[in-house]
């Protein structure tokens, strides 16, 4: 290591709200970081770590966010008050980044291929055939399947995980000297986690390069980071050798992130209770169209042929690698996704309903997406999302204080509901999706990876908040997620997904104590066993 590429000394950051009163949320923070090191900058949800990791970069929204103190040097550069020219030769070139939220930062109506593309025709001149050439050797570099019929692929036909890697694909295509990662393996199950840390670390030796990682998974911190920066309410409360700190914190706070971790107790379902959702023989395949004439010569198994049963009060945990299919069983299982066989939900069968015959049966089956900032509109308020499923149902009666009940069990104030979106942090935007499900009193709640992009305080918060409302409310909830700790915390029963298959089901103590598949074997050894990786 050398000397330091990144300096921020006593660096301030606030927002202007609508009143234009500005409201401090980064304080004083200084931090330094060396080519070839890596600093992991950790904290709670909305302690500021993103707003640092912006600032570097200049991206933060202007003019409603600004500098009042402090300095960022790049390289000698400073980058507060930089001109556009300076920070063009800058971004994407000698420092890459990859974003928290994916599905918001990559474009829509462009693909992948053209994505990945277009920093290396901007900054290093490369033609469209090789700068595409170049995009797929960095799809495979991060582990995407079938990379070669992934390049003309846009962000919606892609999995969450799926759209994590190229980010991290176009964050490192010019290979830049620093690389601020914010959450790059949120996404990501446990194997191709390992993977791309993997694979950053290579990076790392052969370019020299200085990555910032930002990051709730503090196993990932004790693995791969050099030095931790500890932050709260914006400040900076703790920095030191990351084995320093794992083994002697001497913040208190620093002490309770370390301890923080989601307790399992899964209360046991009655054997009596009734069936709430099942499946027999579920497929969703999308069919593969080529040629001038686009005929179907093949199919995507997306989902293919899952049976499953939940009843009354219990959790189905559904686990495996990004791409599985795990988030399409639970879109087909709401009829939100076409799919044959059978679904009975509450003793009827539903695979055949109209959408209009099903309207009068969505209050009671809800779902949480995996990416709140993405699911909640940005046009309207939390107590406008959280009561539009009210209005859609027709139930006029009380709704401001139901939304006022609801926010507070989800743990947050009345008073936010005139606030938006933008204005919480991701355990908070978190919430308020729950509370939009459950404020319809459903049955049965589809959890799509609810603790993915959450800090380990928040990640505890929440399984606290759905083992309450499971044991108030007597929810089924199918729970969907890559994280094997966080299921293990609320699963009864449990399945595990490949490639569209379901190739171990069963009890999930059983399961997690003697897994029979191989890959199961490999899942639960690179969850529990952070060595191994």
């Amino acid at each position: 290591m050398s000397g330091p590429i990144l300096k921020i000394n006593n660096l301030g950051v606030s927002f202007r709200g609508p009143s234009g009163d500005p409201n401090l949320v980064v304080k004083d923070v200084s931090l330094k970081l060396s080519k070839g090191e890596t600093l992991a900058l950790v904290g709670e949800s909305g302690s500021g770590k993103s707003v640092t990791a912006l600032s570097i970069l200049q991206l933060l929204p202007y003019p409603n966010a600004e500098h009042p103190s402090g300095s960022i040097l790049f390289d000698e550069l400073e980058m507060v008050g930089a001109t556009q020219f300076d920070l063009r030769r800058v971004r994407g070139q000698r420092v890459g980044m990859i974003f928290q939220e994916p599905m918001t930062s990559l474009n829509p109506l462009h693909s992948v291929a053209r994505q990945i593309s277009e920093s290396l025709i901007v900054h290093r001149k490369f033609s469209k055939t090789s700068a595409r050439s170049r995009a797929l050797e960095l799809l495979e570099l991060v582990g995407i399947k079938d990379a070669k019929a992934r390049l003309d692929s846009y962000p919606h036909q892609l999995s969450g995980g799926q759209r994590q890697r190229v980010m991290i694909a176009m964050a490192l295509a010019n290979e830049p000297d620093l690389l601020i990662a914010d959450e790059p393996t949120t996404a990501l199950d446990v194997t191709i986690q390992a993977q791309i840390l993997e694979l950053l670390r290579e990076l790392q030796a052969k370019l020299g390069m200085a990555i910032l990682l930002i990051t709730h998974d503090l196993s990932i911190v004790r693995k791969v980071s050099d030095r931790v920066a500890v932050m709260r309410q914006g400040s900076i409360v703790e920095t030191g050798l990351t084995p320093d700190v794992f083994r002697m914190p001497k913040h208190e706070y620093t002490q309770k992130l370390l301890d923080a971790e989601p307790k399992e107790r899964p209360i046991s379902p009655d054997p009596e209770a009734k069936e709430i959702i099942s499946s027999e023989n579920l497929k969703v395949w999308f069919p593969i169209k080529r040629g001038i004439l686009r005929r179907t010569n093949g199919y995507i198994k997306a989902v293919d042929g899952i049976s499953i049963s939940v009843k009354a009060g219990q959790t189905l945990g559904v686990v495996g690698e990004s791409g599985s299919g795990k988030s399409t069983l639970g879109l087909a299982l709401l009829r939100l996704q076409a799919s044959k066989g059978k679904i009975r939900f509450c003793g009827v069968d539903i695979s055949t309903k109209r959408p209009f015959e099903l309207r009068s049966m969505r209050r009671e089956m809800q779902i949480v997406f995996q990416d709140p900032y993405g699911s909640l509109s940005p046009r309207m308020t939390v107590g406008q999302i959280i009561s539009e499923g009210l209005k859609t149902h027709n139930i006029e009666s009380n709704v401001s204080r139901r939304v006022s009940d609801v926010l507070k069990e989800v743990g947050l104030e009345a008073e936010m509901s005139n606030r938006y979106p933008n204005e919480f942090s991701g355990g908070q935007r978190q919430r308020i999706a729950i509370a939009r499900a459950i404020i319809l009193e459903p049955r049965l709640l589809i959890l799509d990876e609810p603790t993915s992009a959450l800090d380990t305080t928040v990640q505890a918060q929440i399984i606290e908040l759905l083992y309450k409302l499971q044991v108030k409310r007597s929810l089924s909830y199918i729970f969907i997620s890559h994280d094997l700790r966080v299921v293990r915390a609320l699963a009864h029963d449990l399945i595990v997904m490949k490639e569209g298959k379901v190739i171990e089901q069963g009890a999930a103590e059983q399961i997690f104590s003697s897994p029979k598949h191989e890959y199961t074997k490999q899942l639960l050894g690179a969850a529990f066993d952070i060595e191994n990786i």
